[in-house]
């Protein structure tokens, strides 16, 4: 309204110029705004494909990552299963089977347990003789029947280092030689009393055992070890493929001897 009642107040002449400087002002007016408008739509368009960018980058990285820790779940169950059972024969390994033992333990505490360190007698000569694929054959058949043996209870049966393998039998009421002897029977049923199939042929099996009893021999694992593998020398020093149980006096007296 001031402007129309200005545009009136001013000669005719001057009324027209003044009225086109207007429309020019509101026409210069409307395109700016019309700039300004589309500007800000495109800084708006511009940031929203940044946005939409860094989104997709960020669904590709939670994409890899995923992928990523599936690669690194299956090689830890990988890592995990070599550790705790062996690669070659799929016993207990030698990473492990004192955990497996203590973990019976931790059951029965105060039970008598018995372990027994098997070694085969003439597994070199097997090697030597028939070459490593046959000497791992007859490995792998021997691990098998080892952990076939029946026994009351958990037995576990574990693989020490090379033709060195054990067994561990928990939550004993006694442990005495017709235990031992029953025992040594049954692994001579299941184990040795037939030769083991090779590539190379039908292969003959003798071993030597040492035993020693957990909580009366000793409580420690490593201790208990150690007995049943000085027991297994005195079985191969006693002509072999026989068993012997640990001696505490003789093995203090051939140690103070040394």
């Amino acid at each position: 309204m001031l402007a129309v009642d200005y545009l009136l107040a001013l000669p005719p002449d001057l009324q027209e110029r003044q009225k086109n400087l207007l429309f020019k002002m509101i026409e210069q007016v409307a395109v700016m705004h019309s700039r300004f408008s589309l500007h800000n739509s495109q800084v708006v368009y511009s940031h929203f494909e940044q946005i939409q960018k860094l989104n997709n980058q960020l669904v590709n990285t939670q994409r890899e990552l995923q992928r990523a820790n599936k690669k690194l779940e299956a090689l830890n169950l990988d890592l995990n299963n070599h550790l705790v059972k062996d690669a070659l024969t799929g016993l207990v390994s030698r990473y492990q089977y004192r955990s497996e033992m203590q973990s019976v333990i931790n059951e029965h505490p105060n039970a008598l347990g018995l372990f027994a360190f098997i070694d085969i007698d003439a597994f070199k000569l097997v090697n030597d003789t028939y070459g490593h694929t046959v000497g791992d054959e007859y490995l792998v058949g021997f691990a098998k029947r080892l952990a076939s043996i029946p026994a009351e209870g958990n037995l576990i049966a574990m693989r020490i280092a090379g033709d060195e393998f054990g067994l561990y039998l928990h939550n004993l009421e006694q442990v005495d030689e017709g235990v031992l002897a029953t025992l040594f029977c049954k692994f001579e049923q299941h184990v040795t009393d037939s030769p083991i199939p090779t590539t190379g042929g039908d292969l003959p099996i003798s071993c030597s055992v040492g035993f020693a009893v957990h909580n009366r021999d000793t409580t420690n694992l490593f201790e208990l070890i150690e007995y049943a593998d000085w027991a297994m020398y005195q079985a191969k020093r006693g002509g072999k493929h026989g068993y012997r149980a640990f001696d505490k006096l003789l093995y203090d007296e051939r140690y103070l001897e040394k």
